[in-house]
């Protein structure tokens, strides 16, 4: 479902502004976690040595930074001010500038890769970025992104939504958004691809998991180092969140293997090539 031109403001204003102050928490949280997609999506789209590589929605640059380890030429670019900040400190060797996955800066046939770890569902127009990855590439490059699988139970997402829906006031106002798991839907994905002119849309499962030391931490997680889950989960009455925080902390504690909170949060990576 599209947004209206009103919506899509909002929304963008929304993820724009929230990412200015998530980024050092969602470092600090998630990066363990959504880094280790990085080198499954290199795979998918043939990353090697002298390949020429856009990191587009680049948060703190892992994935510009496994690309340069394999030898790539990369590059790296993010909406968020603070994000290309934190990218720059954390891999001072590497080009990151501030640009939109929806009107890249680029001449096309520029890049062999383009790749985005988990950009697309912070985005109002993600078809924009489909066709911007496509103008971009060179014939025979590939675009690849992950986002997050779909939630099922003893999971993260599954864990702290479930919850959340559960013993969340309903009340809570935040700007409309687009569906946020619609990426990772395979059927829906391999349509975009070929509305776009990718061939070969594939899209797999990578099994990811946090390990964590306390049974707190994964409610932690959302509620500070992420955009709309973070406001969701503020926007609650105390009571609701506490709520919110201590059945997620018992589903949790299920999980706990030789000491440490072991916690699923695998991504669906999707890729396909331009002809």
């Amino acid at each position: 479902m599209a947004l209206s031109e009103k919506e899509s403001h909002a929304f963008q204003t929304f993820e724009k502004n929230g990412w200015e102050d998530a980024a050092s928490p969602y470092h600090r949280h998630w990066g363990n976690l959504s880094s280790q997609s990085a080198e499954p999506m290199l795979d998918a789209a043939q990353v090697a040595k002298g390949s020429r590589v856009l990191d587009a929605a680049t948060g703190a640059g892992y994935i510009a930074a496994a690309a340069k380890q394999r030898g790539a030429d990369a590059v790296g670019i993010d909406f968020s001010a603070a994000q290309v900040a934190l990218a720059r400190k954390t891999y001072p060797d590497i080009t990151f500038q501030r640009a939109s996955v929806e009107a890249l800066p680029f001449e096309a046939d520029s890049f062999d890769a383009v790749l985005m770890g988990f950009g697309m569902n912070h985005l109002p127009d993600p078809e924009a970025a489909f066709h911007e990855a496509y103008r971009v590439l060179k014939s025979g490059g590939w675009f690849a992104f992950t986002v997050w699988a779909a939630p099922r139970p003893g999971e993260a997402f599954g864990i702290v939504l479930s919850a959340l829906e559960e013993l969340g006031a309903k009340s809570v106002q935040l700007p409309p958004a687009p569906p946020y798991f619609r990426f990772a839907d395979p059927v829906e994905v391999e349509k975009v691809f070929g509305d776009t002119g990718f061939l070969n849309g594939t899209t797999c499962i990578v099994q990811q998991h946090w390990r964590h030391q306390s049974p707190d931490a994964l409610f932690d997680a959302f509620n500070e180092g992420a955009v709309r889950a973070t406001a969701m989960l503020r926007a609650q009455p105390e009571r609701a969140r506490e709520a919110i925080r201590v059945a997620s902390r018992k589903e949790v504690e299920k999980l706990k293997h030789d000491g440490v909170y072991v916690v699923p949060g695998p991504a669906a990576l999707s890729f396909a090539q331009k002809p």
